[in-house]
């Protein structure tokens, strides 16, 4: 009797450490979207060093190439709605573009005024040991040679991993650094399908995948494939929280450090 009473006491506790190991076998991450961009102005060194000081577990920025293909910090292909001067930022050389100032948010704290375009090569000398960063691919495949120089000529304290859009970009890179997290973006259901089987032959680590889109049995397939799931862009706790619990392990957002506060007041 004193033999299956042990048993049974030991059995009840089996769901709580199930759940604590379910904890620690998967992350949740939070990831800064362009850097802190609630309160620093988007893809700048500012946003990125903020996004390591309120304790991000990454930082996410947008990477293009100039007219002499250096590799910059920036989301749109123009610089006109980011800086209000008329630029193609492929037809524009560096030292044109270093000089543009980024028009601040309503919510970008003042201080932040006055921050400007940088290039990658100065965002992967601030990150920490223990912190990565996440850089998305917004060209083609034709930034990867010059990708490439960067990241095995610089020292790079911390860990990087990549997310890109087009498909090919994102095979590419992965092919070329095996040992790095590689993440396919996708927005439409149809498209993640349409995918889905060259994403597990290219060894993707995963994808990324904008938040509206995910639920249970899209979740269900990527694991059953061995994919990890991220998703963007969250700015409120409830949808943070139906993420986390749907099984997603990243999470991108403006604002890292009030998402994960609020959610820690929710538990």
């Amino acid at each position: 009797m004193k033999y299956l009473a042990v048993v049974s006491f030991i059995f009840s506790f089996l769901p709580l450490l199930q759940a604590q190991e379910s904890e620690i076998a998967e992350p949740f991450l939070y990831v800064a979207h362009r850097g802190a961009s609630y309160l620093a102005p988007e893809n700048t060194l500012a946003s990125i060093e903020l996004a390591w000081e309120l304790g991000a577990d990454a930082a996410e920025c947008d990477i293009m190439l100039t007219a002499y293909k250096q590799v910059i910090l920036f989301h749109d292909k123009n610089t006109k709605k980011l800086t209000g001067e008329n630029h193609v930022v492929t037809d524009t050389p560096w030292e044109t573009l270093k000089h543009l100032t980024i028009i601040p948010r309503e919510s970008n704290r003042p201080e932040y005024t006055g921050e400007t375009i940088p290039l990658l090569t100065h965002a992967l000398a601030t990150i920490p040991e223990d912190r990565m960063l996440v850089i998305e691919i917004k060209t083609g495949p034709e930034i990867i040679p010059h990708l490439k120089q960067i990241i095995d000529q610089q020292v790079i304290r911390g860990q990087i991993s990549f997310i890109a859009f087009d498909f090919e970009t994102i095979r590419q890179i992965k092919a070329l650094y095996p040992g790095l997290p590689a993440y396919y973006l996708s927005m439409i259901k149809a498209d993640l399908k349409k995918h889905m089987d060259a994403i597990v032959e290219s060894r993707l680590t995963g994808v990324d995948l904008r938040h509206g889109m995910i639920d249970q049995k899209l979740m269900d397939r990527c694991h059953a494939a061995g994919l990890e799931v991220w998703c963007w862009t969250v700015n409120d706790p409830e949808t943070a929280l139906k993420m986390k619990n749907l099984g997603v392990s990243a999470i991108t957002t403006d604002r890292p450090a009030w998402l994960k506060n609020s959610l820690e007041t929710m538990k």
